[in-house]
């Protein structure tokens, strides 16, 4: 009701980059809305307006088919109940042939000015409101003691560290282990993402950008503690529009995994060659002579 009546494309976010939508027109009748969306790919036989355990208990009639247009591409109409408000789109994988959730919005201000009916909020200063208030977030849990407020308690050195990432939609994950630098008692980990498309990172309040220009992206940050969530912002531009994504680093130290001490050659039986060793290289060498 605070639309004009019509069809208009629109900007709609995913929550997943296998979910990518590379086209998307709203249509707006009676108060009625639908969007089509048209994918990047093919591997998705149906959609459903809900979960993927809605979409498992219900019947075929509710499923959400396809049409193709001449140039391979799958469109699929599905209703809208609002703008601006996540709701479920359930996916089916015609490969794996199981269901996936995805979320999806469509963006009000993606419309044009004459077609939306109530004046629209600032969305861009909305964003940075959160994100300052995440960040602040992150600095009171420094100030509290539950991350960079504790030194190590290491020696200088490097050292390797298990990672263990919680947050997110789950299927970003981060090398492990990784490596652990440590001086005066600060401590300095070089972490790797799945992904390339990681651009900077946000811990305790800083801005962290790649070390790396090719390759899955790669972060040096700071690490205060160890066997203790450690809360960072990463930005993802694996979506149709960057996404800030809060995650928690857990490191765990790896018994006997440093790497700031030279090998220890005491002990080590010197390589000679006896003189059994030479018979059997003489029995080699006649075998190769005879059997060229």
């Amino acid at each position: 009701s605070d639309i004009v009546d019509g069809v208009y494309e629109v900007t709609v976010e995913s929550s997943s980059s296998m979910f990518k939508i590379v086209h998307a027109v709203l249509t707006i009748l009676d108060g009625t809305m639908t969007v089509d969306l048209t994918l990047s790919g093919t591997g998705y036989l149906v959609l459903y307006p809900g979960t993927a355990v809605e979409a498992a208990a219900d019947s075929e009639d509710h499923y959400i088919g396809f049409t193709e247009d001449a140039d391979g591409a799958y469109t699929y109409t599905v209703p809208v109940a609002a703008l601006d408000q996540a709701f479920p789109c359930a996916a089916f994988s015609n490969r794996k042939e199981q269901w996936y959730d995805r979320s999806l919005l469509i963006r009000a201000d993606s419309l044009p000015a004459e077609a939306v009916l109530v004046e629209l909020p600032d969305y861009d200063a909305l964003e940075k409101k959160a994100r300052n208030d995440r960040i602040e977030a992150m600095k009171g849990n420094s100030e509290d003691g539950s991350s960079s407020s504790h030194s190590l308690a290491l020696e200088d050195g490097v050292y390797e560290v298990s990672v263990a990432l919680d947050g997110g939609s789950g299927r970003a994950s981060l090398d492990s282990p990784a490596r652990l630098t440590v001086q005066n008692e600060t401590g300095t980990v070089r972490i790797r993402w799945s992904s390339p498309h990681y651009d900077y990172m946000i811990v305790d309040g800083v801005r962290y950008l790649p070390v790396n220009t090719e390759g899955n992206s790669e972060f040096e940050i700071p690490m205060a503690a160890l066997d203790q969530p450690i809360s960072v912002i990463a930005d993802t531009t694996a979506m149709s529009t960057p996404h800030e994504i809060d995650y928690a680093l857990i490191f765990h130290l790896e018994e006997n995994k440093s790497s700031s001490h030279e090998p220890d050659w005491n002990g080590l039986i010197p390589l000679t060659v006896s003189s059994l060793g030479m018979a059997a290289l003489g029995w080699i060498l006649g075998r190769k002579e005879r059997h060229p």
